[in-house]
């Protein structure tokens, strides 16, 4: 019976290498297509092999108990009492549990320029790629979440900040297509506001907590944004600390994180643990809050 079972399982894990080479052929078919129609414990064996990593959420239950320890023994009661609203508010909008129950994957970093594209092909899902969210009370600093369809890294597909600028100089992002100027190269860039609401189904408009720190760093993310244009894109994304390059989500942490105190840093990775942070992250965030949201 024991030579049976390695028998079978080394039959399993050859079949799974024939696999994940064949995906790497010329001529390949969908990436993702190939993935999906494979049984979850071949799926997740090639993730793993192909040096995929997962997303892990904290062994928590709701937005509420992301708000650290530290946070409610300092924070001054009435900014606390807006921390928690925001909490329950990201409850009544998107329930802790639907969202945890989402399997997140960060592709490898050979495998994340051809998933991307992949997605980006197929708009990421099957909206109608237009949202109406008002950027009235934009600010900057305020963060930027998009979805359009569940992307194998979470819920929200992309982020990005606002700058303020007019027209095309609004908002910043790294993204790893083109940007509206035309620009072949991936990388850190301008977009128009348009450019939000255009292209996905979804959209929200995030506003930063900077406490312990002045509002000020808001303004000072976007800056940190601004001198970050024309960095390419950073495909690994399992390493949020480097500075030569920058993936979405990364940029906006960033700026954040670089620009604050060394004895209050103002993190907005829920994970702060993990060396990656993807757009979800950004969301989960006891530090964020919603200024504007739409379909």
């Amino acid at each position: 019976m024991k030579r049976l079972l390695v028998f079978v399982l080394s039959i399993l894990v050859a079949f799974s290498f024939a696999s994940a080479r064949d995906m790497d052929r010329p001529g390949q078919e969908n990436l993702l297509e190939k993935l999906q129609q494979m049984a979850p414990p071949e799926r997740e064996a090639t993730f793993h092999q192909r040096g995929w990593v997962q997303v892990q959420l904290p062994y928590i239950h709701s937005y509420q108990d992301l708000i650290p320890a530290y946070v409610r023994e300092n924070m001054p009661p009435e900014m606390l009492d807006k921390v928690i609203q925001a909490a329950m508010e990201k409850e009544m909008e998107q329930p802790f549990a639907d969202m945890a129950k989402i399997n997140r994957w960060i592709p490898s970093e050979k495998d994340f320029a051809k998933v991307f594209r992949e997605q980006a092909q197929s708009k990421f899902g099957s909206g109608d790629g237009h949202n109406a969210c008002s950027f009235s009370s934009a600010s900057k600093g305020d963060a930027l979440l998009v979805h359009d369809g569940v992307t194998v890294w979470g819920f929200y597909a992309h982020a990005g900040i606002w700058y303020g600028g007019t027209g095309s100089y609004a908002t910043i992002e790294s993204n790893a297509n083109e940007s509206y100027f035309g620009d072949p190269n991936p990388g850190v860039h301008y977009e128009p506001a348009s450019h939000w609401n255009d292209d996905y189904d979804y959209c929200r408009l995030m506003r930063v907590n900077t406490w312990p720190l002045s509002t000020s760093y808001r303004a000072k993310a976007a800056d940190y944004a601004r001198d970050q244009l024309g960095k390419p894109y950073n495909f690994n994304w399992v390493w949020k600390w480097d500075t030569s390059k920058f993936y979405c989500s990364q940029l906006v942490w960033a700026g954040y994180y670089r620009t604050s105190k060394w004895y209050a840093r103002i993190d907005i990775d829920a994970n702060p643990a993990d060396t990656w942070v993807a757009p979800d992250e950004l969301y989960y965030s006891w530090r964020t809050y919603t200024v504007a949201s739409s379909w």
